[in-house]
């Protein structure tokens, strides 16, 4: 067999696999789908593994076999679109990328070259996400990672209030699509229990002293699976279908962040900041 035969081949199995899978929505071990594809069950396990770095959630437990947790979504305009209420945030310019360094270095690069206020830059997988004080960011598989691209009219001083507004946004949209009651952390944490599911971090860019742009870029573990976090972290952080043993709509979530970010946001241009103060108090950790 030729070389590019042996890949269409390949490629094929991998699709068959992937049907599979999604046709039956329950277990099915290896031996079974090793039978129906006629290779081996290691061949069956590495076109899992491929499936998995393309973004499908497949489940895989030894003495039970695989399943599909949910199918790869788009998370483009169109698709997040559907559940967006929003009048500008997430009504600019719309990237989603396979891969990149981080989603905030792609919406400060939208933000350089003009982009409006609202913009997006989605990314499926990061390279070297990043956290506070240029810490490293674990970036999961099967995570929500976006930047969102602010031109704040706001007083300089309210510049800060920025970062709570995203954890506020973060926290309530989790509450509203899953039901799980999160609380906050000061100063970027978004906390299930005592461990973190999502962070926020806040970069700006200035001009003549007053604000140009600004970046909220957040990070929640979604359809993470418990043993694909590394070992040191796993008491410390967690994802939503390891807290309620479901998959979730990383589009749905998507949505409901933004529109929750859009109410605070306007309510921060206003003058309003009593009222996000607020509403952080109630859901700092340890207040509840």
């Amino acid at each position: 067999m030729t070389q590019a035969k042996h890949a269409k081949a390949s490629d094929e199995r991998t699709q068959l696999l992937l049907r599979l899978l999604e046709d039956s929505g329950d277990w099915q071990s290896g031996e079974r789908l090793s039978t129906l594809l006629g290779i081996s069950r290691a061949a069956v396990a590495k076109r899992i593994a491929g499936l998995r770095a393309r973004g499908y959630a497949i489940q895989s437990v030894s003495g039970r076999g695989h399943r599909l947790l949910l199918k790869r979504e788009n998370l483009d305009a169109d698709a997040v679109g559907r559940n967006l209420r929003t009048r500008h945030i997430g009504r600019g310019q719309w990237r989603v990328f396979a891969e990149t360094t981080s989603s905030s270095d792609e919406a400060i690069a939208m933000a350089l070259a003009g982009a409006p206020a609202g913009s997006v830059a989605v990314a499926e997988r990061q390279s070297r996400g990043r956290g506070r004080r240029g810490h490293a960011w674990f970036s999961a598989p099967h995570a929500l990672m976006v930047s969102v691209l602010l031109r704040p009219a706001v007083p300089t001083t309210d510049l800060a209030w920025l970062t709570p507004l995203g954890v506020l946004a973060m926290a309530e949209a989790i509450e509203e699509i899953v039901g799980l009651r999160p609380t906050v952390k000061a100063p970027n944490d978004v906390l299930v229990g005592r461990r973190k599911v999502a962070g926020v971090l806040l970069e700006t860019g200035m001009r003549g002293g007053e604000p140009d742009w600004a970046v909220l870029g957040i990070g929640c573990n979604v359809n993470t699976l418990p043993r694909e976090f590394p070992q040191p972290l796993r008491g410390a952080i967690t994802s939503l279908f390891a807290e309620i043993g479901a998959a979730v709509s990383c589009a749905r979530l998507l949505a409901a962040v933004l529109n929750r970010m859009e109410f605070w946001y306007e309510r921060l241009e206003s003058g309003d900041v009593r009222s996000l103060r607020e509403k952080w108090d109630l859901r700092l950790a340890g207040n509840r």
